[in-house]
């Protein structure tokens, strides 16, 4: 048996074995009877989700349909049947034992109140007990938050029985979720899981002594995850947006029940909304980068609400490795952060130096999103360099070099004229010091953007196989002018925009985005690439690679 084969295998085999000991201690009286408590007569408070609901979702799980990423279930109306479809893991899975539906049934009203019923009564016949899949700790947070945000619809039967039943296996959830919340999988799930314990132990009376515990396990990966200049660890917008409003819930929760707001969490919260804004765009939505997504405008202006005047300039995120020029209607994004952990890394995104650039509402360059609710290969090949407005190679392994312990800095100078961003990566090369410097100059007018890339001492595989890529957003349109030297693209919000490189054969070759949230989206690239011979392309004394390339509006071209 081969050794990765063997290893897998012993993996599988010691998580298997893990499984059915947490299962039967789950199961076991001990742990049963430390779930008993107080049993809540109402909700205390009802924390506001700031998300937006969409309706026609609503309408759709409604009529037993549901989409959610590549996983698509109709149960012809027999509503119940959600549950034994989703399955056993995955987005469809998640979308429902966490309750997210509540938010898109609430927005419904009275229409909603029917189906809603009907699928809380479903789980609660299967899943009232605990289980090691539906009471995991993430899960069993989010579930809360959700119940105690948008209950009123599954609450408001006038039945007695079913409002206590529904309460009393809350409050058991809160228990289990204050004894065992710290195991929660990843990073970004425990910070999450602390937060959904505060607020829902604040919420149901009887459960203060839980609140406690959400608070000091807040406090603990607070001081562990988010990094001095208020951003969290995973370098990821929509993961950044949540944490802001979720820490939010827990400062109003707080106010609610006239307890005393630690101090820590005044100070974080202002720190962390702060950087957030860092992504905001022109529509009022964030920016794509590391695996998130243009997400909720509704959220995103509420989180806003807490940014604290006093925190470092949002400009310029030190210690998260994020710069934001902005000039006029403009805004230039780009990731000045050093990928951890290797180009094979399946935790990270190959993005640095990437930059997003639009221009009033519309977006213009962007990086491709992420494939987290999508199958198969689409995550990983999403991490790659070649999904992000960047320097890749073709093919990906002659870039292994420039994805292994590249040391990345950056300098920046501004004046009247415009910003000038300069950011350098020295490659780990075993024979000599490759290195990428991007330069990136936008204009007070914020009508002109102008790059240059250049590559000093690139090896042969670099040298060969080396692309510049501009993943544009699905709303624009390019087509390439008569010079064969520029490129014309149009915008949604009307402008004309020329882009142009000292390079004569420029390519636009199809790209997808995924940073809406859902399917892929069709969408276009400008690819710049060594050819043949160089055609323009200038390559100084020293072998050293120059690329030079401007986006300007089409009244300045």
């Amino acid at each position: 048996m081969a050794a990765g084969t063997r290893k897998k295998t012993d993996h599988n085999v010691a998580g298997g074995i893990a499984r059915r000991v947490q299962r039967a201690w789950g199961e076991s009286p001990f742990y049963q009877s430390q779930l008993k408590g107080p049993a809540p007569d109402r909700l205390a408070l009802k924390p506001v989700d700031p998300y937006g609901a969409d309706k026609a979702l609503g309408e759709a799980i409604a009529a037993g349909r549901l989409s959610i990423g590549a996983q698509s279930v109709d149960c012809e109306g027999e509503i119940d049947r959600l549950w034994p479809l989703a399955g056993r893991a995955g987005p469809l899975y998640d979308f429902l034992h966490r309750f997210v539906w509540l938010r898109h049934l609430a927005a419904l009203g009275q229409r909603g109140r029917e189906p809603a019923l009907r699928l809380a009564e479903a789980w609660f016949a299967e899943n009232e007990k605990w289980s090691p899949e539906s009471w995991e700790p993430y899960t069993t947070g989010e579930r809360l938050v959700h119940l105690c945000c948008h209950g009123q619809v599954v609450l408001a039967r006038g039945d007695a029985l079913w409002r206590s039943r529904v309460l009393t296996s809350m409050a058991r959830q809160t228990r289990h979720l204050a004894l065992a919340g710290h195991r929660a999988g990843a990073a970004h799930e425990r910070l999450m899981t602390a937060m959904a314990l505060t607020v829902v132990a604040l919420a149901l009376p009887g459960c203060e002594s839980e609140a406690e515990k959400g608070v000091e396990l807040l406090r603990r990966e607070l001081r562990l995850q988010i990094r001095p200049d208020g951003g969290h660890v995973s370098r990821n917008p929509s993961r950044q947006l949540e944490i802001v409003v979720r820490l939010q819930m827990v400062l109003k929760a707080l106010e609610a029940r006239r307890m005393p707001t630690p101090g820590f969490l005044r100070h974080m919260i202002g720190r962390a909304a702060a950087h957030v804004q860092l992504f905001r765009c022109g529509d009022g939505k964030l920016a794509v980068f590391n695996g998130g997504f243009e997400d909720d405008g509704a959220a995103l202006s509420s989180a806003l609400t807490l940014v604290d005047e006093a925190a470092e300039p949002t400009g310029f995120a030190r210690h998260s490795g994020f710069q934001r020029l902005e000039a006029a209607r403009s805004v230039l994004i780009a990731d000045i952060g050093a990928a951890r952990g290797g180009a094979t890394s399946t935790g990270n995104y190959q993005g640095a130096c990437s930059f997003h650039f639009s221009s009033a509402r519309s977006r213009i360059v962007v990086n491709c999103g992420s494939g987290a609710q999508l199958p198969g290969e689409w995550s990983n090949a999403l991490r790659q360099a070649a999904a992000h407005s960047t320097l890749s190679t073709e093919p990906r392994e002659a870039g292994a070099a420039l994805m292994r312990g590249a040391l990345i800095t950056h300098r920046r100078a501004e004046d009247i004229k415009g910003h000038l961003l300069e950011i350098e990566r020295t490659f780990d090369a075993e024979a000599n010091a490759m290195r990428h410097i991007r330069r990136l100059y936008l204009a007070a007018r914020g009508d002109d953007l102008r790059g240059e890339d250049r590559l000093i001492e690139p090896n042969d595989a670099l040298r060969a196989g080396w692309r510049l890529r501009f993943h544009l957003h699905p709303g624009v349109r390019a087509s390439l002018a008569r010079d064969g030297r520029s490129i014309i693209l149009a915008l949604p919000n009307k402008e004309g925009w020329r882009f142009r490189c000292n390079f004569r054969n420029l390519m636009i070759e199809r790209s997808i985005y995924c940073g809406a949230g859902g399917l892929p989206q069709s969408s276009e690239q400008i690819i710049i690439a060594p050819a043949e011979p160089q055609d323009g392309l200038e390559v100084e004394a020293g072998g050293d690679i120059v690329a030079r390339w401007s986006f300007r509006r089409m009244d300045n071209a």
